[in-house]
C-alpha cells in the first residue's frame, strides 16, 4: 500500500466493490466472447512486434460504414482483448468493423508505454483501414482520450484519421489514482499523473469526444467526466449519461454511442 493512501478515495474508485457480483459479471465476458469468437471467427493483426500487441478485426458482412477501435478497461493491469469480443456483434451487424485490442499491463511496463502501445494501434489501424472511431472504457476511456490528445509528430507516427473518440466511464485525471490500492502498480509521481492525464492537455483532433458515464457510477467517475469536458470545451461538450448503467455494462451502450448524432 502506499503511504498516502487515501480510504475514502480509494472506495470511489474501486467499482468492483460497488458492484454486486462484479467477478460474475468478469467471468461471463470471457464466456460470451469465447462464443462470439466460435461464430464469428476474428482476423488476429499485430500492430507492434510485443506479445499482446495484437487486434482481433471482426468484419461485417458487405461494405463497412466505418472502422471502430475497442480500448478494454481494467486499470491497465488487467484482461486482454479476448474478454471483449462480446460487445462486437450489435456493432457488427449495424455494418460497422471492430478491432478490439490488447496492450501489456502494469506493473510488467509503465503506464506510459500503454499510451505509445494505444497511439501505436490507432495509427495503425486507421493506416489500414482509413477513417475510425476510437473508444474505451475506464481505463480504455483514459487511453482513448490520450490518442485525442497526441503529439503524432513526436510520437513519430503517422496521425490516424479519428472521426470520434468515446470515453465510457473514463478516466482523465490520474492524480486521484496516486491515493489508491493502484499506486503500487501505477507507481506514478504527481508530474508523471499529470502528464499522463488526458486533462493535462489539448486535443490534437477537432473530432467530437463523447463523454459517457453511468448514471450509477460513483461521484468519482461523473466528476471525472465533467472535468474532460471543462477542460476539452468545444470537443467533448457534453456528458452524456448511461441510464441505469453501472460500470461494468456501460459498454452495451456501444452502438449508440457510435450512432450517436451530436
Amino acid at each position: 500500500m502506499t503511504e498516502l493512501f487515501d480510504a475514502a478515495i480509494n472506495t470511489e474508485y474501486m467499482p468492483s466493490q460497488r458492484v454486486p457480483n462484479a467477478r460474475d459479471i468478469f467471468g461471463s465476458w470471457g464466456t460470451r466472447s469465447a462464443a462470439v469468437r466460435e461464430q464469428y471467427p476474428p482476423q488476429e493483426l499485430a500492430y507492434g512486434p510485443g506479445e499482446h500487441e495484437r487486434l482481433d478485426v471482426f468484419e461485417p458482412l458487405g461494405t463497412p460504414l466505418g472502422t471502430v477501435l475497442w480500448i478494454h478497461g481494467g486499470y491497465w493491469m488487467a484482461f486482454y482483448k479476448d474478454s471483449f469480443s462480446y460487445l462486437a456483434p450489435p456493432v457488427v451487424e449495424a455494418g460497422y468493423r471492430v478491432a478490439v485490442m490488447s496492450y501489456d499491463l502494469v506493473p510488467s511496463v509503465s503506464l506510459k508505454q500503454i499510451v505509445r502501445q494505444a497511439r501505436q494501434a490507432a495509427s495503425f489501424v486507421s493506416q489500414r483501414y482509413g477513417a475510425l472511431v476510437v473508444a474505451g472504457h475506464s481505463a480504455g476511456g483514459h487511453l482513448t482520450a490520450m490518442i485525442h490528445c497526441a503529439d503524432w509528430p513526436a510520437e513519430g507516427l503517422p496521425a490516424p484519421e479519428i472521426v470520434r473518440g468515446i470515453g465510457i466511464s473514463g478516466l482523465y485525471d490520474l492524480r486521484p489514482l496516486r491515493l489508491t490500492e493502484l499506486q503500487p502498480n501505477l507507481r506514478l509521481t504527481e508530474s508523471q499523473a499529470l502528464e499522463l492525464s488526458p486533462v493535462g492537455h489539448q486535443p490534437t483532433t477537432s473530432a467530437p469526444f463523447v463523454v459517457a458515464v453511468g448514471a450509477l457510477e460513483s461521484d468519482a467517475f461523473h466528476t471525472q467526466s465533467a472535468h474532460l469536458t471543462q477542460v476539452w470545451a468545444g470537443v467533448a461538450t457534453s456528458i452524456q449519461p448511461l441510464l441505469e448503467r453501472h460500470h461494468f455494462d456501460g459498454p452495451d451502450e456501444l452502438l449508440w454511442l457510435t450512432q450517436l448524432s451530436l
